[in-house]
């Protein structure tokens, strides 16, 4: 049974998957979680100043909007050193690409420059080209690229996210990097607001690139802005009300959220998406689309 998101949830995803495969799904991502963490704290910050207006935010300007792509190179470089033989060891399938990204890196800037530019300007064919010259799958080479720039950012952000005035932005990406949401998360909030329906919580958003948390209306569909109730579906798996599938009939479009409403349990909500993995398989079962590719999310359906 479905339900709309403003009545009380019903249970509607009953099928709970088997308790080792949902484990071993898991266990990398939180391992890389954990790993990006730790090598991120060490990382040298401040590699760049952010001008902060804050007209330009509530236009919809990132933080990180203005700044030059290349300034990331030596953090890059230095993530790059520890990241990438962790990953090798995390998934041993692409060792030997991690090994010989590594080599490749340790030759110069000119390559992690090159891939800074690619991923900051979404260019799929730089990727395709330069996987073909350096004998690396491209989509092997922009997974790795992007969870070196990950861990880069998250150095960066801590210092940087209390400029993103969640007052002045209420968009369905990142307010600090442009990136899109990978998981969502419901917490308490002390005044009514727009963003609250009685004591359901505000609803944060979780960037999957730099891991900025921010507000967003929670009856609002992230992806299309639908606002319409009835258009707007919430699926609870029985037995663990805490976690829900948020979903769009207008854009067919979802997202997995998390209840940490009156919840005193810790959490990492970078390790939060790969653990909730089975609700992606049962939103694409339904014939939804996630808000945002995740390498946990990204199989037939």
């Amino acid at each position: 049974m479905r339900m709309r998101i403003p009545h009380a949830p019903q249970l509607d995803v009953p099928d709970m998957p088997p308790a080792a495969e949902a484990q071993a799904l898991a266990e990398p991502f939180v391992a890389l979680a954990r790993v990006r963490r730790e090598i991120a704290a060490g990382l040298p910050q401040g590699l760049f100043e952010v001008a902060y207006d804050p007209e330009r935010l509530a236009a919809g300007e990132t933080l990180l909007a203005n700044v030059d792509p290349a300034v990331l190179v030596p953090g890059f470089l230095a993530a790059a050193e520890k990241l990438l033989p962790a990953m090798g060891n995390i998934f041993p399938a692409l060792s030997r690409e991690t090994a010989a990204l590594g080599q490749l890196l340790a030759q110069g800037p000119r390559l992690a420059g090159a891939l800074v530019a690619a991923f900051f300007t979404d260019a799929a064919e730089d990727f395709l080209t330069l996987g073909m010259e350096l004998g690396l799958r491209p989509e092997t080479l922009l997974f790795l690229t992007q969870e070196i720039v990950a861990t880069v950012l998250r150095a960066e952000a801590a210092r940087i996210a209390a400029l993103a005035d969640d007052a002045l932005w209420r968009k369905n990406h990142c307010p600090v990097c442009g990136s899109g949401p990978d998981l969502g998360l419901l917490k308490e909030q002390s005044e009514p607001t727009e963003f609250l329906i009685a004591k359901a919580g505000r609803l944060l958003l979780h960037c999957l690139l730099c891991g900025h948390l921010w507000r967003f209306p929670r009856l609002v569909c992230p992806s299309c802005g639908e606002g319409d109730h009835e258009k707007l579906e919430l699926f609870v798996p029985e037995g663990r009300q805490r976690e829900r599938i948020h979903a769009c009939h207008t854009c067919r479009r979802y997202f997995v959220v998390t209840n940490r409403v009156d919840s005193d349990l810790a959490f990492d909500p970078d390790s939060l998406g790969p653990a909730l993995a089975y609700l992606d398989a049962a939103a694409r079962e339904r014939g939804y689309e996630p808000i945002c590719a995740t390498p946990w999310n990204q199989f037939e359906a």
